[in-house]
């Protein structure tokens, strides 16, 4: 059997033309949607999803908005939804929305309500205001499969490929489109929500310290805030004309109450720990048993307490955002950062290395050869263990097996890294061949047997 497949030229072009623009559909699906969007989604989803209308009498009007409500919560709950964090496992993904719409076709329910809907209005005369509106509310709907009963046509035009958070906002701009349509539409009078004082809240989905959440208020002059953490005021935050920058230091569930003239609206925001700052100046960083390391972190608040599961705690030092420390186990390496007040400020890990057998480096060779004119100079020789890795690392050789190859073969034992060659007639050397290496570290003591010859040259 052969080990190679010949392709033709214009077929391995082909596959080349093909594989590009794969990935230059991958990036355009990328781009196309901003990464703000992803960040505010939530907050029109929800703004969207607070509109109702008064008295639904169309029997199809009523379906159909019933099935929003009904996938809207199927899919939610299909997401894995973090009711107490308010997030959800994947909310930039499309996997989930390609899962629900497009392979388990949930979205077919919804379409028929649809379907019956556009009947009813098509049956009215084509001058009929509401059947204009209908039209004029669900064109993009209509000329993307709705018009033709092609529910697969819809289906992927609407949900393929669409990130879970942006699903959630189009359901609930459907469902506002269904009740302008019906028509007397209200926001929904829950507490304080008729009159609205945040206009835009964004980036609060997953707060660390040190990241920033903004607010955009409607009336700047008008509004004051506070912000409590467990009960306790704290003033990590910034005006700058109507907008609030907020900046937590440390962990735990914030509140933040806005001050209108005796209107209040109320948020909850959990900032979790953070994690360490990525160094761009290094593509891969790499972390051995034994090997001094540091990892760096924002630097919002004094670290009271650092902890890590693979050194001794007298062993490490932290100051300005770094961590330095040495690891003294392999595996995965857990961090933790405490603040003054003992609230969590980073929860991180690592992987540790075990720590890299050396090679053997014979002092004063080359290309595994020493000349014979050195060693009568020197009458001995230097064995030195190094890795391209650990080069501050000691690696300190204590014992050397070795045979000398001549007149006579000999084979002997050196205590340390010096093999002694007084009293013989180094002329007459033609090899040294090292055997075997005893080396000791902080961390373990590593035998070497892989043999190096080095040839005595005359020169």
């Amino acid at each position: 059997m052969t080990k190679y497949v010949k392709i033709k030229k214009a077929k391995n072009l082909r596959f080349r033309l093909i594989s590009v623009l794969y990935l230059l559909f991958i990036s355009l699906s990328i781009i196309q949607i901003p990464i703000e969007w992803f960040r505010i989604n939530p907050t029109m989803a929800s703004y969207l999803a607070s509109t109702t209308s008064k008295d639904v009498v169309v029997l199809e009007m009523r379906a159909t908005l019933d099935a929003v409500d009904q996938i809207d919560a199927e899919f939610t709950k299909s997401l894995g939804y973090d009711e107490k964090n308010k997030i959800y496992r994947e909310p930039n993904g499309y996997s989930s929305t390609d899962n629900f719409f497009i392979i388990k076709k949930k979205s077919k329910f919804l379409f028929e309500k649809l379907t019956s809907l556009k009947n009813y209005f098509q049956k009215m005369p084509t001058t009929n205001p509401k059947r204009k509106e209908f039209e004029r509310l669900f064109a993009g709907d209509l000329e993307n499969g709705l018009s033709n009963n092609k529910f697969i046509l819809w289906s992927e035009w609407k949900f393929k490929h669409v990130p879970a958070t942006v699903v959630k906002t189009l359901l609930a701009e459907l469902k506002l489109r269904l009740n302008l349509l019906n028509g007397v539409i209200e926001l929904e009078a829950k507490g304080d929500k008729i009159e609205k004082i945040v206009m835009l809240a964004y980036n609060l989905d997953v707060l660390k310290p040190g990241d920033t959440a903004t607010f955009v208020v409607s009336k700047k002059a008008e509004t004051s805030v506070k912000i409590n953490l467990a009960g306790s005021p704290v003033n990590d935050y910034k005006w700058k004309g109507d907008t609030l920058y907020f900046i937590p230091k440390t962990t735990g569930q914030y509140e933040v109450v806005f001050d209108s003239k005796g209107v209040f609206d109320k948020l909850n925001i959990t900032v979790i720990p953070a994690g360490f700052d990525d160094d761009k100046k290094e593509t891969l960083q790499t972390f051995f048993v034994g090997k001094k390391a540091s990892v760096r972190y924002t630097n919002v608040l004094k670290a009271d307490k650092v902890m890590c599961s693979c050194s001794e705690s007298n062993t490490i030092t932290q100051s300005s955002g770094k961590i330095e420390f040495t690891p003294t186990v392999a595996g995965w390496c857990a961090f933790q950062v405490n603040g003054g007040n003992g609230q969590p400020l980073l929860y991180d890990s690592i992987y540790i290395q075990d720590l890299p057998t050396p090679k053997i480096v014979v002092n004063g060779s080359s290309n595994g050869a020493i000349s014979v004119n050195r060693l009568m100079q020197t009458r001995s020789v230097s064995i030195s263990a190094i890795h391209p890795e650990m080069l501050n690392f000691n690696y300190d050789v204590i014992k050397v097996n070795y045979t000398i190859i001549g007149v006579n073969r000999e084979t002997k034992t050196s205590q340390g890294a010096k093999i002694d060659l007084s009293g013989m007639d180094v002329a007459k050397i033609k090899y040294l061949l090292i055997n075997e290496v005893d080396i000791k570290t902080t961390v373990k003591l590593i035998n070497l047997k892989e043999p190096v010859l080095i040839e005595i040259i005359k020169s």
